[in-house]
């Protein structure tokens, strides 16, 4: 063995397996939310997780507020609902104590539609939007898709202070 190569028959064995962790960067890791301190993402009432990068997946879960109800919107800003709600949904934020709102962009950026086909959109399993999860204060799913739809709904309701 030439004396230059001694001792490198272990890196050489490892460096498969480096190549493909250095090659394998998460998207999310990227988001303007995954900067943020855990003190600081659950003390905001209303974040935004993919706002910089719209259609980017992101485990809204790392996100959850505890002693909150914490509900997760996936939107596009294509679809005329989603848009309806926005500001009711900021409104909610703002005056129930109670809940911690997160929202998801499923659309990609150069998707000028609602973006069924993002990754997003598949991963969720999203037929429908607005979609809504959400967690109780203790972290655990209560709802997802119509059955928390219908509970954002009522929430926002009873800020708004009518009932339909």
């Amino acid at each position: 063995m030439r004396p230059w190569l001694q001792g490198t028959s272990k890196f050489a064995a490892l460096l498969p397996l480096l190549l493909l962790t250095a090659c394998s960067h998460d998207p999310a890791d990227d988001l303007a939310v995954a900067k943020m301190s855990v003190e600081e993402a659950q003390a905001t009432n209303y974040l935004p997780l993919n706002d910089d990068m719209p259609g980017t997946s992101v485990d809204a879960r790392h996100y959850l507020v505890p002693g909150k109800f914490t509900i997760i919107e996936y939107y596009s800003p294509y679809d005329q609902s989603c848009i309806n709600l926005a500001p009711q949904l900021i409104q909610l934020a703002r005056v129930n104590n109670r809940v911690a709102i997160r929202t998801i962009n499923i659309n990609r950026p150069e998707v000028q539609e609602v973006d069924w086909q993002s990754p997003v959109a598949i991963d969720a399993e999203i037929k429908a939007l607005p979609y809504f999860v959400m967690y109780d204060p203790r972290k655990i799913l209560r709802a997802k898709g119509r059955p928390a739809y219908e509970q954002v709904n009522q929430l926002v309701r009873e800020i708004a202070g009518t009932v339909h």
